[in-house]
């Protein structure tokens, strides 16, 4: 038989862990000489079921020829979406060996500590390649747990490993000779998902530290802060995480802390379209940092292509007292001096930038064709779509191509009879549509009011898209919801400098200044907007920049 015939027999085989009572059962009788956790034995009590020992052994075979068959058939048994709650990515070896090898580059370290292990990628590999150490891996899913278990266990390795099945925020080290090295792949979970009591802690948390927080945070933030408590002075830290909190407000505590009290030492940005977290639409960082840390430098390297993971080293360095400074550090990843032009401003500086009108349900609440008859007074010509921008040239004006937005008066009672009519047959079909359900009607008084007084916008901005924002003078008047941003002024401009300005922000704005996800969907948040470096208005006047 043939080497290729007979690894296709043997994946053949291993398909049968794609069963999750299959998985789990063989994963126990993988760990028969190691003492389950309570939460584990329940898993194996809840999924108990014959599994042949010619499985167990080829499982056995493929974790210690270095695969990961378990992992790989909990992730094809559990979808990303059921896998997001808990903030489940798994990560590619060329992260975990690149990793492994710029702390490799730092000196040793006594003891590894995985903050979300799951099936242990991260820590069973450097306690493979550090014969000495010591491993605390830290997961919360007990079925996760017991996966890692079973690696552990069929790698030689189960006596060096602590797992602690838990939540890391709340892990406690006990002190050792040597150096600590925290490192992995943190959940990703974002905020909404975070208990009240937890965003507490991180807040109180920073707090101690000296720092400002925001409850926006996201999970792996709050590891970054744990991973603080529980250092001392010398050990090392290197995760992957999104990147977002290189440029969003809710990360300015992140990049203080980066300049301060964590020891940053360097900042690895993946681009976009390279795939490090496959299931999840987010763009990554692996951050690197030495708690105590003296270095008065930063390094940044942007990382083009998978296998560049496996060299960490080769970036440019920010001094941290330039890196503090910047609001945005996705600046800091350009290799030359930070050129700014004295003469240009903040886009904020002229402009409020503002979110357009959440209606809560597009479908009801947006209307083309009045199939209703409802009177024209409640509908209100908008920009309901980012193409209603792109489209227009730099200019919208004129409203007759726009949909309109049904904006009801709160009361109805006052009504003409055969406004009233028509207004309730819409109404019915609206409730019929679920329109009064869910967060955005149910916080309406009435569930039916979309307040559209705002007065219209003078510039508008897309901001989602796979390329940069487009902007454009709203004088027909226009409203917005929120497929668009609104620029209000602060200064009131002439009508020549406001179509000058437009022109250059269609040509002068890139992508690089919003925030980037995976697959290079670009996204401008208002403040990212705000924070446009723009001509002041005295160039715009005299028409020089």
């Amino acid at each position: 038989m043939t080497t290729e015939l007979l690894a296709h027999n043997v994946a053949a085989k291993l398909d049968a862990l794609l069963d999750l009572s299959t998985l789990v059962s063989v994963a126990s009788r993988l760990v028969t000489s190691t003492v389950l956790s309570p939460t584990e034995q329940d898993v194996v009590a809840q999924h108990a079921k014959v599994v042949s020992d010619e499985l167990v052994e080829l499982t056995r075979a493929s974790i210690v020829e270095g695969t990961d068959p378990l992992g790989a058939a909990y992730c094809a048994i559990r979808s990303p979406e059921q896998r997001r709650g808990a903030g489940q990515t798994f990560t590619p070896v060329e992260a975990v060996l690149g990793m492994f090898a710029w702390a490799a580059a730092q000196g040793n370290f006594a003891r590894i500590v995985d903050p979300g292990a799951g099936t242990g990628r991260y820590v069973l590999h450097g306690l493979r390649q550090n014969l000495q150490a010591t491993g605390v891996a830290s997961e919360m899913d007990p079925l996760v747990a017991l996966l890692l278990r079973a690696n552990a266990t069929a790698l030689g390795l189960a006596d060096r490993l602590d797992i602690r099945i838990g939540d890391f925020r709340a892990l406690q080290l006990e002190p050792i000779e040597g150096r600590t090295l925290f490192i992995g792949n943190p959940p990703y979970v974002r905020h909404h998902d975070i208990a009240p009591e937890w965003k507490e802690w991180y807040s109180d948390s920073l707090k101690r530290l000296g720092h400002a927080s925001s409850k926006l945070a996201g999970l792996h933030l709050h590891f970054f802060v744990k991973t603080l408590a529980l250092s001392r002075p010398g050990d090392l830290g290197c995760f992957i995480t999104a990147a977002e909190w290189l440029d969003v407000n809710y990360g300015q505590s992140m990049r203080d802390l980066m300049t301060n009290g964590l020891g940053g030492r360097a900042v690895f940005v993946v681009a976009p379209e390279v795939p490090v977290f496959g299931d999840a639409m987010v763009s990554a960082c692996i951050t690197c940092f030495e708690p105590g840390s003296a270095d008065t430098d930063i390094e940044f390297k942007k990382i083009d292509r998978l296998e560049q993971l496996l060299d960490l080293t080769g970036g440019h360095f920010a001094n941290k007292v330039a890196a503090k400074a910047e609001r945005s550090w996705s600046i800091l990843l350009r290799n030359q001096e930070i050129v700014r032009n004295e003469e240009f401003i903040n886009l904020s500086d002229l402009f409020k930038v503002s979110r357009g009108q959440v209606t809560g349900k597009n479908s009801v609440w947006v209307t083309k064709d009045n199939r209703f008859g409802l009177p024209e007074e409640y509908l209100v010509p908008t920009i309901t779509d980012a193409a209603d921008i792109i489209h227009a040239g730099g200019r919208i004006d004129d409203v007759e191509a726009l949909r309109r937005v049904i904006a009801l008066p709160a009361a109805l009672d006052e009504l003409e009879r055969e406004k009233f009519l028509a207004i309730q047959e819409f109404l019915d079909w609206a409730k019929a549509e679920n329109a009064d359900k869910g967060w955005i009607a149910e916080h309406r008084k009435p569930w039916w009011r979309v307040d559209m007084t705002k007065p219209a916008p003078q510039i508008v901005v897309t901001y989602m898209g796979r390329r940069p924002p487009v902007f454009a003078v709203n004088t027909a008047g226009a409203r917005i919801i929120n497929v668009a941003h609104g620029l209000y002024p602060k200064v009131q401009l002439p009508d020549e400098s406001v179509e000058q300005l437009v022109a250059w922000l269609n040509t002068n704005i890139s992508q690089n200044s919003g925030r980037v996800y995976a697959g290079g969907l670009t996204k401008f948040e208002p403040s990212e907007v705000g924070r446009l470096q723009i001509p002041s208005a005295e160039l715009l006047a005299r028409g020089v920049f």
